[in-house]
């Protein structure tokens, strides 16, 4: 090829039994770097920039990939959406001149799509949101790891809970140490009511019985509507974390996160 230019790249969703994808209606979008459509269960990024390689162009839109599986999983579980890579499409923006007597034919070169054996069985009317407002750091995703270590039965939710806010309340360059003051500091820059912050740690710390943190947590099972509220307000403080990073390159602000806004124990 004289010019090779990436087209578009070819994903396929995959998910879990839980998930049925199977009549979901399609979904298009226009971002400023490339087209997106994803129509029975197949994702198309049809780029609007020049891309020469298929490298080039999977790093293009790798990180939103990532957000986006974050974002759905997070929500709705480890297994529940991820995007595995098929094929991509390359075309040459300057063929060679045609040769007298010899048919010219324009090149596309294509991978060899993934086979993927997936069973059905929840059906979803959607797809996952599009990622927006989310940035990936390294912090945000250990807490991600943990939170699904726990979805997948590895650790109690008390622990895992009480790994997440103390790891919440260290991110703030000034703190030092787990301390009322850095789960202040942490409140504060992250728009969350203390009270949120203060009811995790309750919980985590005083209940969960035989996956308690504490010896005296052993005898104090969780109600179910405690285990509901942790499961939530995990998920609120490692996607916060997310926006937040996003927001330190965008300069943009986010709203408080309140015991409102998370379930009623």
């Amino acid at each position: 090829m004289n010019d090779p230019h990436v087209v578009a790249l070819f994903y396929r969703i995959g998910h879990g039994d839980s998930v049925d994808y199977s009549k979901t209606p399609p979904l298009f979008c226009e971002e400023r770097a490339f087209r997106l459509e994803v129509k029975d269960k197949r994702v198309r990024f049809e780029f609007k920039e020049h891309y020469a390689t298929e490298d080039e162009a999977r790093n293009a839109v790798e990180d939103y990939i990532g957000v986006w599986e974050f974002s759905a999983c997070l929500e709705n579980g480890l297994d529940s959406f991820r995007l595995n890579f098929e094929r991509v499409q390359i075309e040459d923006r300057n063929p060679p001149l045609p040769v007298p007597g010899v048919k010219n034919i324009a090149v596309r070169f294509q991978g060899a799509p993934a086979i993927v054996t997936v069973k059905l069985s929840v059906v979803k009317n959607h797809y996952p949101p599009l990622p927006s407002g989310l940035r990936l750091c390294p912090d945000v995703q250990t807490m991600y790891d943990r939170y699904m270590g726990y979805r997948r039965g590895k650790e109690p939710l008390a622990s895992m809970a009480y790994f997440c806010l103390t790891m919440f309340e260290k991110r703030p360059l000034s703190n030092r140490g787990y301390s009322n003051r850095a789960r202040k500091s942490a409140a504060n820059e992250y728009w969350i009511d203390l009270d949120v912050l203060s009811q995790i740690g309750e919980l985590s710390s005083e209940k969960g019985g035989q996956g308690a943190r504490k010896a005296r947590g052993i005898n104090n099972d969780l109600t179910n509507q405690e285990s509901r509220f942790l499961n939530v307000a995990v998920r609120a403080i490692i996607r916060r974390v997310a926006e937040k990073a996003y927001c330190l390159a965008n300069g943009d602000d986010l709203p408080q996160i309140s015991l409102a806004d998370l379930p009623p124990i």
